[in-house]
């Protein structure tokens, strides 16, 4: 018996290649039309600028988390304006978004298993280098013990819950519950954090314009001298660190009604309350890590 392939009748042959698509001469013009308009397109600064956002963990995270609370909270404006109106059914749409919100949350714990090692790092940092007063070191060293101590529990509720590691389920709702209350005791301490780093701000404002007093109108900086301009930064500086303490504190009134929820055996806010304080949160931190990357 021979161990040649069979050969296809001639019609068949001919059929399949008579099928084939060819590249003709106007479709290969047109491709190279297309890459001369991205030749001409001048450089984006902002699409460089979400590159790098979304390179970063934080970014990525923040991405996650705008999908997961953002999603759960025009879910719950689905169904209400369904109930005011009725409206046919949206249920298609609020399963594909509550799918969303679901396999966003799952991921942004996975990306966090490792989370305890940047504490880690930020705990001896804090030896290395303390903060400018005792208030702020001691509020940070708490900040910094408290999620070096939930970040192992929540990874291993977590691995739990997906049947890697095995833990009973009161054990899981333990580590949950208690993680949780550590995470709200961080947000509490980060309101004071806020307070004393207002503080701390003001009291460096009225160095600043007792020593160099206040810069001149913007117009006319190209005649500043170089003093000037040096304190027209330090001034810009401020402001830029007042903003940064602003949207701070939008992110922990975002966090401390979630945490303080996830906190309690059942909870007491419904699944839009969550969305609505998670995209605060997640808006509010958006914007943080969005001028740390400019």
């Amino acid at each position: 018996m021979s161990s040649a392939a069979p050969v296809p009748p001639r019609a068949a042959r001919t059929s399949r290649t008579s099928g084939m698509s060819i590249p003709t001469v106007p479709k290969v013009a047109l491709v190279e039309r297309a890459y001369a308009l991205l030749r001409r397109t001048p450089e984006s600064p902002t699409l460089a600028h979400l590159v790098r956002f979304l390179g970063t963990w934080t970014g990525s995270d923040k991405f996650f988390m705008i999908a997961q609370y953002g999603s759960a909270l025009v879910v719950a404006i689905l169904l209400a304006v369904q109930r005011l109106k009725s409206r046919r059914s949206v249920s298609g749409i609020v399963t594909s978004l509550q799918a969303v919100s679901r396999l966003t949350a799952d991921a942004r714990i996975l990306f966090r298993i490792w989370a305890i090692l940047p504490m880690v790092q930020w705990m001896a940092g804090l030896e290395r280098a303390p903060p400018p007063t005792r208030n702020l070191q001691f509020i940070e060293r708490l900040q910094a013990l408290s999620m070096v101590v939930y970040s192992p529990m929540e990874a291993v509720a977590y691995l739990a819950m997906h049947k890697i590691l095995p833990v009973t389920d009161a054990a899981q709702n333990w580590l949950w519950l208690n993680g949780c209350r550590l995470w709200a005791a961080y947000v509490v301490l980060d309101f004071w954090h806020i307070i004393e780093d207002y503080r701390v701000l003001r009291t460096n404002a009225r160095a600043l314009e007792q020593s160099r007093g206040h810069p001149g109108p913007a117009e006319s900086e190209k005649g500043m001298s170089d003093e000037q301009r040096e304190t027209r930064q330090l001034w810009t500086r401020l402001q830029e660190r007042k903003s940064m303490l602003l949207s701070q504190f939008w992110v922990n009134v975002g966090y401390l009604p979630l945490t303080v929820h996830w906190s309690i055996d059942g909870g007491f806010l419904t699944e839009g309350w969550v969305g609505f304080f998670g995209t605060i949160a997640a808006l509010a931190s958006t914007r943080l890590q969005w001028k740390a990357t400019a």
